[in-house]
């Protein structure tokens, strides 16, 4: 059986989780906001941002978070006004732009500084790629566009469905989240479910949400294949996180390959896409 080690390094921003009932909405926090039409949004979440405009309601976007990388559709979403950094957003910031409603990222929030003053908020965070066909239902309803979102989410669904029947890759995969140091994504993240989904059997250590990989750890599943995401610059990258990787057969063999994760992780439409493309390259 063939052995792989895929190295995602990744900005966690995020996939997403909301609920609708009782006529709120519900994300994964507990946080609840009216189910109704918005039309002035702070976006903290680069994923929300793209649904929006795959839903044609990027006239409700009033600002969105700092940002390094592109957000598609890059030559639109590089006018928009920025609301400061995801990571730490300012109320006095947000309030400058008289939103309706605040979408923040995991990273950071305000949302019970908002509540005391009457501005909406929800969390966005990660989750599945089924959560992502269905949060884009649940924003289509809060932009007055759920004719939109229906057909989006009904198109992912084929997507998927399509990718689920697809000739199942074989092999071993651990998926490192970080390379300073190396550590690996936990059993219930988005990479997981994805490569899981290909036919790869992940290999997740029970040790921690993140548990840190040792280089005797990687030699003894002796990968066959290594792919490097954004924070992976080149080979000596990784052979300094971990040294014994030299005496695997990725290594050996040249079975090296980057996959850009900013789109693989953001949770927006893309991602299904983006899929079929790690697919190829692993095919």
């Amino acid at each position: 059986m063939i052995k792989i080690l895929l190295i995602f390094l990744t900005m966690c921003g995020a996939v997403f989780s909301l609920e609708i009932k009782d006529s709120k909405v519900y994300d994964d926090y507990g946080n609840s906001i009216k189910l109704k039409e918005y039309k002035k949004i702070v976006v903290y979440n680069y994923g929300v941002v793209e649904i929006l405009y795959k839903l044609k309601s990027q006239d409700e976007i009033v600002a969105i978070g700092n940002h390094r990388n592109s957000i598609w559709p890059e030559e639109k979403t590089k006018d928009l006004p920025l609301a400061g950094p995801i990571s730490k957003p300012s109320v006095e910031k947000i309030l400058s732009f008289n939103p309706d409603l605040v979408i923040f990222n995991v990273m950071g929030n305000k949302v019970d500084e908002l509540k005391k003053i009457g501005v909406p908020s929800l969390i966005y965070s990660n989750k599945s790629l089924e959560n992502i066909i269905g949060n884009i239902e649940v924003l289509g309803r809060l932009t007055n566009k759920k004719k939109e979102s229906l057909k989006v989410a009904n198109e992912l669904e084929k997507q998927l469905n399509s990718l689920k029947n697809k000739e199942k890759l074989k092999g071993k995969a651990l998926i490192l989240y970080s390379t300073n140091p190396p550590s690996s994504f936990s059993k219930d993240s988005l990479p997981v479910e994805i490569l899981e989904l290909l036919g790869l059997n992940v290999i997740t250590p029970s040790f921690g949400k993140k548990s840190i990989i040792s280089s005797e750890y990687v030699l003894s599943e002796n990968p066959d294949i290594i792919i490097g995401t954004r924070g992976v610059k080149n080979i000596d990258d990784v052979k300094k996180a971990i040294p014994l990787i030299e005496e695997t057969k990725a290594f050996k063999n040249n079975k090296i390959y980057k996959i850009d994760s900013n789109i693989l992780l953001r949770g927006s439409h893309r991602v299904f896409d983006e899929i079929e493309k790690v697919y190829k390259k692993l095919k």
